[in-house]
């Protein structure tokens, strides 16, 4: 302090100018206490999803790392490294890394995530503290809609081993469809009402947490379909056009997860859409065009457009590992007409047809396993009056392969498992009146089948 009173006597500092230079001296202190304190704390992590340790995890689950800084991404290396080893793509979000693997995870399965230990902050700070976590994966089991107590559809979960059976929505008019999110956590449904409407709400897989999501006063709101990441979904909205009277043609309105908003799709707010499909990377949306008298396609990005001829208006069905999808169409033969699977490449406008040279047939219902490699779908002969039976074949229409043959039974709506070794699928006996659709699993190592619920239908997977 003498030095300091010498050096402003000879300066002739005054006392307005010592407090400006002490305060100086104090902020510069404490910016290198600041620098030095950061570089011992480093880069830290401020949650991980899935959490520690955590049990019960979706295999569709993201992996998801949040830092206390702004992290240096290292271009496209990945920090992450995991045990068994996964692929897929990784977004980074500010302070946020998530990372989606590319194929489900394997059911009941310890993953161990270790992060890079050379990450570093913008300001150059080491990653300190967490590099290092695990968690388990659940036991698929099955959703599907069937009748409570009251007659009422609901949403029920079936575990295919144990048989065990949990009723997940208690609606007071029941349910009319439901779509599961990408993380395999919630399901979005359509809760109807007295009035015949329905609205839309939410709800965990494990049943709690019952929410509204979305009010449709005078209108029905249903067939949900998420975006591929969660944020945002496409649902169809027909209004009453009289009180009590029949409701209008189906429009498609995005809702976002977010805020709760919601908007009509297109610019022409009565133009008509419904059967909305996502492609996997999110860009590509596809729905039937009944104006177009089609498939339109139409990259959300770029704003291209594809319209895709088809006399069925039959619902885009998008390959999991691909921009490519599959729709139904009908084909001119010498017999009549058939009904043929078309594979299409939106980027090239290229269809292809996956049922040409077989006989006169009936193909619908198609689903891409989780590789992409198979498809499953119904066949019957064109123009028979016998029901739909099961089959699969590659992607490409080779190796086509019957995996039912009960002429008299309707087979529908197969939906593949995670790993790709079983389909879960509804049957329906043609000739019993009155009767339910049952849900069957098959075994696609064995070829053999099994009843899982007596009276159930639309089944999917809840991996």
């Amino acid at each position: 302090m003498a030095q300091l009173s010498s050096l402003t006597t000879r300066y002739h500092l005054s006392r307005f100018d010592q407090v400006v230079l002490l305060t100086l001296i104090g902020l510069t202190l404490l910016t290198a206490l600041f620098v030095w304190r950061g570089d011992r704390i480093g880069l830290q992590v401020v949650a991980v999803s899935p959490s520690p340790d955590a049990t019960n995890v979706s295999a569709r689950s993201p992996i998801q790392v949040t830092f206390d800084q702004t992290v240096v991404a290292s271009g496209s290396l990945l920090p992450l490294t995991f045990s068994p080893p996964l692929t897929g793509t990784a977004r980074w979000e500010e302070k946020t890394l998530t990372f989606w693997p590319a194929r489900p995870l394997v059911a009941q399965t310890t993953y161990i995530v270790t992060l890079d230990d050379q990450l570093k902050s913008q300001q150059g700070r080491p990653l300190r503290g967490l590099q290092q976590w695990q968690f388990q994966t659940r036991r698929p089991s099955i959703l599907y809609i069937a009748a409570d107590d009251l007659a009422h559809d609901q949403l029920f979960v079936i575990d295919p081993v144990d048989k065990q059976i949990e009723q997940l929505t208690h609606e007071p008019f029941g349910i009319s469809d439901y779509a599961l999110a990408p993380d395999g956590n919630t399901i979005a449904f359509a809760a109807l009402r007295e009035d015949q409407g329905s609205d839309l709400g939410r709800i965990n897989v494990d049943g709690t947490a019952r929410s509204s999501l979305l009010a449709c006063p005078e209108a029905i709101c249903n067939q949900v379909v998420w975006q591929p990441d969660g944020r945002r979904f496409v649902y169809e909205r027909r209004n009453f056009l009289v009180p009590g009277g029949a409701p209008g043609p189906p429009r498609l309105w995005w809702f976002n997860i977010a805020d709760n908003n919601t908007v009509v799709i297109f610019e022409d707010t009565q133009e008509i859409g419904y059967g909305a499909g996502w492609s996997p990377d999110g860009q590509w949306l596809g729905y039937v065009s009944p104006s177009t008298q089609g498939i339109q396609l139409y990259h959300i990005n770029d704003g291209r457009s594809l319209i895709i001829p088809s006399r069925m208006g039959g619902l885009p069905v998008w390959n999991p590992q691909g921009n490519d999808l599959l729709i139904t169409d009908i084909q001119s033969t010498e017999a009549g007409f058939a009904v043929h699977l078309l594979r299409v490449f939106p980027e090239t406008g290229q269809l292809e047809d996956i049922s040409e040279g077989q006989s006169p047939i009936e193909d619908g219902a198609p689903v891409w396993s989780p590789d992409g490699a198979w498809i499953a779908l119904t066949r019957k002969e064109a123009g028979a009056a016998t029901g739909k039976q099961l089959w699969r074949m590659r992607a490409d229409g080779s190796q086509a392969q019957a995996l039912t043959s009960a002429p008299e039974i309707h087979h529908g709506l197969p939906a593949w498992s995670p790993d790709g070794q079983y389909l879960v699928y509804q049957r329906f006996v043609l000739k019993e009146l009155g009767t339910s659709p049952s849900i069957w699993l098959i075994d696609l190592t064995t070829i053999e089948a099994q009843e899982l619920v007596k009276a159930g239908n639309r089944p999917v997977w809840l991996p």
